[in-house]
């Protein structure tokens, strides 16, 4: 197997080539006091729910118990939320590997993840995502407590398909040009 050492396009994305594919993989991970902050969140978070199932278990039946049962639902579902984030920041990292005639995409948690693959014949119009850097939701997407704020993107039969995570414009265009190479490259 004829691999090369991998080369890095600014401190999260890592390109590997073998013989036969090439490998991208984008890191996930944030600096350690983001890290910190989202574990804080947590924490705050876990100790809201106790209140709220306790609250819930303990309030006689009426109003008071319907709020509580309505509170921990959404509870549950922004403490999942908020796990997920945390997982996706220790061990989340985008893969893109390319291979004769295809591309496969891939946001694995460690090893695991839903692999989706494209026949690169079928990919047209790949390009950065257009943004407006004055929005509310571009500030949420490029926050660190948020999975989203893809930066690249192309169309597969029909179907407009996003990756590379929180890339600084720089990267994102460093990693554009290594993609639409590895099109080029690898279609059959």
């Amino acid at each position: 197997m004829n691999k090369t050492a991998p080369q890095f396009i600014g401190k999260r994305i890592q390109v590997m080539r073998e013989k036969e594919q090439l490998t991208i993989t984008i890191s996930q991970s944030v600096e350690r006091w983001q890290e910190a902050l989202l574990y804080a969140w947590l924490m705050a978070w876990t100790f809201c729910g106790g209140v709220f199932i306790y609250s819930l278990f303990t309030t006689p039946s009426g109003g008071e118990q319907i709020f509580f049962l309505i509170s921990t639902a959404l509870w549950s579902f922004f403490f999942y939320r908020t796990l997920k984030v945390l997982m996706w920041r220790q061990t989340g990292k985008e893969i893109l590997v390319f291979k004769k005639g295809e591309l496969t995409l891939q946001n694995a948690f460690g090893t695991r993840g839903k692999k989706e693959k494209f026949d690169l014949e079928k990919i047209s119009q790949l390009g950065l995502v257009k943004q407006d850097e004055n929005s509310f939701f571009y500030f949420l997407d490029d926050s660190f407590w948020i999975m989203g704020g893809e930066r690249l993107g192309f169309v597969h039969n029909r179907t407009k398909i996003r990756f590379g995570k929180q890339l600084n414009p720089r990267d994102a265009q460093t990693l554009l040009r290594s993609v639409d190479s590895a099109v080029k490259g690898y279609s059959a």
